[in-house]
């Protein structure tokens, strides 16, 4: 951040230290229309289109790595001085719409890639590592699951001393939390707090976990039973998702203040280690807990390790993962959504270069054409083809072609990932899920050091092959005139070995 703050003081002054006509609104000194992109897809759409009528300026070097790309103060004027100005529109262009934000873009026409198409989230798949280091082998977030997923836990996933957030709300420490809800909310802080004040409310302040033993404290008296498991109680929520429950009965008749039914939510369907949860008590059946299939109290209990504002944190951060949607930004990778951001493209430089239309015309369509066989090419290779299923020993950049073709995935990292080495935890289930299902092939994307597609296909005996996603490419293909269309056309064959 302050490395970008840093290049907007440079734009600043270098813009004001060039001379009143310095400023290229109209093109270059050639007369062209003046094209800069930050990324090779978006740069080789305009070459496609354009040829020699516009002068194009691509700011991500050749062989560079994109996602941790940051423009030098040259850059930021680059893109002051253009007509046409395009970038995915993801997070990792957030330094874009700073130096957008520093100026005048009344006369520049700006494309972002992301806004031609149809978005979908980043997602993480069993078995992927995520950015913080997370092996999701065995749990993802309630909100993407199937029944399939939904697996058996025992008690080991809540040990440990619990504290109820109930008190934190009633002394105020919950309060950040209240405001943070009512900003982008539909309700105001006060209004929060009444909701979660019947949420929380319990008179259970602590509970302490021991192998199969749940211990309840009330007013500081203890309450201890053994529980045993009983499987899962699952919901159908209106929104069309599930909800999924874990139940536990005590043994016996469990002595004053220990529930004989007890169940747990977590945000969690399978075998993790739980980093808060709410509770369910009864000590009628599983049945009368069941029947509240949209409860309004819930109390609810992080680790008693947790300071008060550590735990403040814990839930506005909670929160925000729930709030804030990653989008996947490789939107180019499907030759439907690549057809689709050409359009938009030609649609621009026509309206801002009226002169050259006509040709801009002609060169959309003989493209958009080669774009309508190369889609053509992947469905019916898909179709026709013995599995479905791709293995990746890096990122998978792919998400917007595997949902255009009904494939299935496993990858190490998602497609943004900054990570290049991956957990033996994930290593070994991308090991196991290309023996158990005798995956021929391995795939890595360009420009990566290729060591975890090298582990697995040492251990499997599978062979590695390049899947380029034409995020960026290397100096050598760049003046060798590397293109979208050719670099996703040897995709076919490669796809070829893998799905046959």
């Amino acid at each position: 951040m302050k490395r970008i703050v840093l290049f907007i003081c440079a734009l600043v002054f270098l813009a004001a230290a060039l001379p009143a006509g310095g400023r290229r609104n109209t093109g270059n000194v050639e007369g062209k229309i003046n094209v800069v992109t930050t990324i090779f897809p978006p740069y080789d759409f305009v070459r496609a289109i354009a040829g020699d009528k516009a002068a194009i300026t691509m700011l991500l070097p050749p062989g560079a790595e994109s996602h941790s790309f940051e423009p030098t103060p040259q850059d930021i004027i680059k893109v002051q001085n253009c007509d046409v100005f395009i970038y995915v529109g993801g997070e990792s262009d957030a330094w874009v719409e700073m130096i957008l934000e520093s100026m005048d873009t009344s006369r520049m026409q700006i494309i972002t890639l992301m806004d031609c198409v149809e978005v979908v989230e980043e997602v993480i798949v069993e078995g992927m590592q995520d950015e913080e280091g997370h092996d999701h082998s065995h749990s993802h977030e309630e909100d993407d699951f199937t029944l399939e997923d939904v697996k058996d836990r025992s008690l080991t996933d809540w040990v440990g001393d619990w504290q109820s957030v109930y008190p934190h709300l009633l002394d105020g420490t919950l309060d950040p939390v209240m405001e943070h809800k009512a900003e982008d909310g539909t309700k105001t802080a006060r209004e929060y707090f009444e909701q979660y004040k019947t949420a929380y409310m319990t008179d259970v302040d602590r509970i302490t976990i021991t192998g199969d033993s749940i211990t309840f404290y009330r007013n500081g008296v203890p309450a201890m039973a053994s529980y045993v498991y009983r499987g899962t109680g699952i919901t159908d929520v209106d929104d069309g998702s599930l909800w999924v429950r874990y139940k536990f009965e005590a043994l016996g008749t469990p002595p004053d203040g220990a529930p004989k039914y007890l169940m747990f939510s977590d945000h969690l369907h399978a075998p993790a280690r739980s980093e808060h949860f709410h509770v369910y008590a009864s000590n009628k059946s599983f049945d009368e807990l069941m029947e509240d299939t949209n409860p309004v109290n819930y109390p609810t209990y992080y680790s008693a390790s947790l300071t008060k504002d550590e735990i403040v944190a814990e839930m506005i951060g909670h929160e925000e993962e729930e709030e804030e949607a990653e989008y996947d930004e490789h939107v180019w990778t499907s030759p439907r959504n690549a057809k689709l951001i050409v359009q938009k493209i030609a649609d621009v430089l026509k309206q801002r270069d009226a002169a050259n239309a006509a040709e801009y015309e002609r060169n959309t369509a003989a493209y958009l054409a080669k774009l309508t066989e190369l889609d053509a090419s992947f469905q019916a290779l898909v179709e026709g083809a013995r599995r479905k299923t791709l293995v990746f020993g890096d990122r998978f950049p792919f998400r917007y072609f595997a949902d255009a073709y009904g494939l299935s995935y496993f990858a190490a990292f998602p497609g943004c990932s900054t990570e290049t080495e991956a957990s033996a935890a994930t290593i070994a289930f991308l090991i196991n899920k290309v023996r158990a299902e005798r995956i021929p092939v391995v795939f890595h994307i360009e420009l990566s050091n290729e060591r975890i597609a090298d582990t697995i296909c040492e251990e499997t005996g599978a062979r590695k092959l390049l899947l380029h996603a034409v995020h960026n490419v290397s100096k050598r293909d760049f003046d060798q005139g590397a293109n979208y269309y050719d670099l996703m056309s040897r995709n076919v064959q490669n796809l070829r070995e893998a799905l046959y």
